[in-house]
This record gives C-alpha cells, sequence and structure tokens, in this order.
C-alpha cells in the first residue's frame, strides 16, 4: 500500500536510554577495537562515542512502524533503506548517563526509487540538555506516496565537493563485521547478518550498516571521535563485508572537510562531511 503522507507531524517517544559502561564499550570496542585509551574504563571517567545516539534512533525508527495510522504492510517496512545520516553533536555523552530520545516525522515525498522519508530526532540529558540532534532519510523501495509531496523543511546538507584528493585511508572489515556491529550497536536487521535474507531481497550477500560506514568515517578523521560537531553522510551504494574500503578527503571547504569511501572496484559507497 502507499506510504500515507498524513503521518508527518507524527513523533515518537521520548524514550529513556540508559548510556551503561556496558553499552559505551562494546559500541566503542565495535569499531575502534585497538583505542587502548578510550576502551580502559579505570583510567579515568568513560564517554561514549558521540555516533552511539544511533542506538536509541533504531528504537524509535522501530516504534514508527506500529503507528495506528501506517498503512505499509510488513514486508514494505522492510524494504527501507538507510539513505543518509546527519547528526549534529552538541556535548559529550558520559557513560552512566540517561538520555532522553524523542523522533519526529518531518517529511515524505516520492521518488523513482520509492517513498522517501526524513525524521528528526533530538537526543537530550538527564537534565534536559540537548547533545545531538540528527536527519535521518530512508527509502522505502518500490513503495509509492498517497497523496501530495511533503517535503521536509530541512534536509541533511549536500557533501562539499571534494576538490583534490588528499589522503587515502584504508578501513578494514572482517566478514563478521556487521554481526558484531548488530549486537555493538543494538541494531539489528536481518540483512545485514543473514545470508538468505539478503538473496531473498535481491541482494548478492549481507551489507555494513550504513549507520557503521557513517561512524567509521567520522572515526577515521576524528580520532578518538572527542571533537566532532557535525557528522553527515550520504549512503550511495551496499557495502559488502569484508571487503576492502578506502576513505578520500580534501581540503576542508567553508569549514567542512569532505570524505568518501569508494570500494575496491571503484564504486562510491558514502560521501559526506565532518565538522570538527
Amino acid at each position: 500500500m502507499p506510504f500515507n503522507p498524513a503521518l508527518v507531524g507524527a513523533r515518537w517517544g521520548p524514550i529513556d536510554w540508559a548510556v551503561t559502561p556496558r553499552r559505551a564499550l562494546a559500541f566503542r570496542a565495535v569499531l575502534a577495537p585497538d583505542d587502548a585509551a578510550g576502551l580502559d574504563d579505570a583510567a579515568g571517567p568513560l564517554t561514549a562515542l558521540p555516533m552511539q545516539v544511533v542506538s536509541p534512533e533504531w528504537v524509535l525508527a522501530l516504534m514508527a512502524r506500529d503507528h495506528p495510522e501506517q498503512t505499509l504492510t510488513p514486508d514494505e517496512q522492510r524494504r527501507g533503506v538507510h539513505a543518509a545520516q546527519d547528526t549534529r553533536f552538541l556535548g559529550p555523552i558520559p557513560a552512566g548517563e540517561t538520555l532522553s530520545v524523542s523522533g519526529e516525522l518531518i517529511g515524505v515525498r516520492a521518488s523513482r526509487a520509492g517513498a522517501v522519508a526524513t525524521t528528526r530526532y533530538e537526543t537530550r540529558g538527564a537534565d534536559g540538555r540537548l547533545l545531538a540532534v540528527s536527519l535521518s532519510t530512508s527509502i522505502l523501495r518500490e513503495v509509492a506516496v498517497s497523496g501530495e509531496d511533503r517535503p521536509p523543511p530541512e534536509e541533511p546538507a549536500p557533501r562539499p565537493p571534494i576538490q583534490r584528493p588528499e589522503m587515502a585511508v584504508p578501513i578494514r572489515t572482517s566478514r563478521g563485521f556487521p554481526h558484531q556491529y548488530s549486537e555493538c550497536a543494538e541494531i539489528w536487521n536481518p540483512i545485514h547478518t543473514e545470508r538468505q535474507v539478503a538473496l531473498t531481497a535481491g541482494l548478492p550477500d549481507i551489507l555494513i550498516h550504513g549507520t557503521a560506514l557513517w561512524a567509521l568515517a567520522g572515526l577515521a578523521l576524528t580520532p578518538g571521535g572527542c571533537q566532532l560537531k557535525r557528522l553527515s553522510a550520504r549512503f550511495r551504494s551496499p557495502a559488502w563485508a569484508g571487503e576492502p574500503i578506502e576513505l578520500w578527503t580534501g581540503p576542508p571547504v567553508e569549514g567542512r572537510l569532505p570524505f568518501q569511501l569508494e570500494a575496491a572496484d571503484g564504486r562510491l559507497l558514502t560521501d559526506g562531511f565532518v565538522e570538527r
């Protein structure tokens, strides 16, 4: 059935999400397994990677599927593909913090690929201070939109072009990385872990989560992730588990450091920028 544009404005949450040491360490370990300092919770106060806000955002994304005005079938809901993630980080997230996270569907439009839906997430600390704001865009493949488009008032920012490539950084993932990320980020979708599900969806293999590529790029350009103020990416092509990936970057453009991730065969996997 077509996507119901009357859902624009629907809200989910707030939910409470505890940043326990176990969660903070697991998320950091799967993305930066050699970060001895960041993984040493005995060396001082433990801080979660800022990108971990995607974990409670996923809880809200699942809640959205159960909205009473949702018209999509379970099969259509499973066709959702993460297309972009643009997050502004406004403050550190210490382990032990209980986050309050809410979401709002701010726009939907039709495209040749399917319905394009944009959700705005806000993450706040226990004292109400705003810690992160995300714009997350998904494409529901081959799903139409009933009625007129309702484009969002704000979209993920465009990537500044790489005028002159300056640096190539290899990013290596194992065959089991999507399984590990699914558990450590608490973002489970069988298309990332079960090859039979991927084959049924028309893919040749399981693929790496978009948020994992987004986070790996941010860590490669901002070691430790502490200085990140904004991390934005568009997901262009599937990245297969275990395939070699290179991160390319260039000179900053108006304070934004552009990057792109490329597969060994030259496919553009992800492009975006960081602000530090």
